[in-house]
């Protein structure tokens, strides 16, 4: 039987930025109800730990508390309506809706496990644990290990095996060099191919890698004019699903 599958790309959440569009993520899922969700990992962003800029100006008053914070209240909102179905459901006895819930680290969400790297005297005190993912039904996939569902790798990006780089190029070129279906973040752009293979199957690969309403400074006036939103799969199956593209002006649009 064929399966539905949302996935999530990079939220980037940190202090000061709109967070809304996770809500109305959240009343897409209960609304949909998915087999499946995936989020592709880096939904806290975690500037407090950013070596990019440390030492600017910029830079001042961040706070990894603050970061975690942050993340964790985005996550609640966003998880609510899907919580809030679940017990209408419980109350009036009916069977509960219970999607199978992925979570690929990311490189930003990374960036907390350099701490006690770096600093040995946290090792113990930090840690994922931290984010609560765990508690919130997400089953964890540690960084830049792929989560095969339905025949489908989902990965926050995916690396090189000689240089453990990300792989650079389209969406096309990386399909043709790992050679299975793949769904993967990390790049703020949308790219997608669909090739048939010799034994009359369908292969798969996408690259989604922005869920989110704010500006990156760094990216410049141009460089933010990119594609936001959400993907899901339908009638997903033997390593291929049929892709609905759902942008945050959709979103807005129905929940906003």
């Amino acid at each position: 039987m064929s399966k539905r599958i949302l996935v999530v790309p990079d939220a980037q959440v940190k202090d000061g930025v709109d967070t809304e569009h996770l809500k109305w993520c959240g009343e897409y899922i209960a609304d949909k109800r998915p087999d499946y969700i995936v989020c592709l990992g880096d939904f806290w962003d975690f500037p407090s730990l950013s070596s990019y800029d440390k030492g600017t100006l910029s830079f001042e008053g961040r706070r990894l508390l603050s970061d975690i914070e942050t993340g964790k209240a985005a996550m609640e909102m966003m998880l609510k309506p899907l919580k809030d179905l679940q017990q209408k459901q419980r109350f009036f006895k009916k069977k509960v809706y219970q999607p199978e819930m992925i979570f690929t680290i990311g490189n930003h969400c990374e960036r907390l496990m350099r701490v006690p790297k770096d600093s040995p005297e946290f090792a113990g005190f930090i840690s994922y644990e931290l984010l609560e993912l765990e508690k919130h039904g997400w089953k964890v996939y540690d960084f830049l290990c792929p989560a095969e569902v339905e025949g489908i790798y989902f990965v926050h990006y995916l690396a090189n095996p000689f240089s453990g780089r990300p792989y650079s190029g389209t969406a096309a070129n990386i399909l043709k060099n790992v050679g299975k279906s793949f769904v993967q973040g990390h790049k703020q752009t949308l790219d997608v191919t669909v090739r048939p293979t010799i034994d009359g199957k369908m292969q798969l690969g996408i690259i989604a890698g922005a869920f989110y309403q704010h500006e990156e400074a760094y990216k410049g006036p141009v460089g933010n004019n990119h594609w936001r939103g959400m993907v899901m799969l339908n009638n997903v199956q033997d390593g291929y699903g049929d892709p609905c593209f759902i942008s945050i002006d959709y979103l807005r649009r129905k929940y906003g």
